[in-house]
């Protein structure tokens, strides 16, 4: 077994993957990024970046505990962040 990984470019956030392995672990995730090729909403994405952008920056709550629930904007209500888009029928098994 060997640890390798996909080549890959970086163009203003983007990402293109190259076909290419090299050894050695990536120097960081793509994540976010392989999320937004996949089709994940935009809304779904702008709240991981905002929880990647507090590890980042170590915030930390009294106890010491990683902020990740913490949001740029105040809301209401959090309310559930829908995965899917709405409307999409369940296919009945016949």
């Amino acid at each position: 077994m060997k640890n390798v990984q996909v080549l890959v470019t970086e163009a203003d956030g983007n990402i293109v993957f190259l076909h290419q392995l090299a050894p050695g672990a990536s120097s960081r995730s793509y994540g976010i990024q392989v999320a937004r090729l996949a089709g994940v909403p935009q809304t779904v994405i702008d709240r991981a970046q905002e929880i990647l952008e507090n590890l980042e920056a170590g915030s930390l709550d009294p106890l010491g505990f990683p902020r990740l629930a913490r949001p740029r904007r105040r809301l209401k209500e959090a309310p559930q962040l829908a995965l899917f888009a709405e409307g999409v029928e369940k296919k009945e098994n016949r």
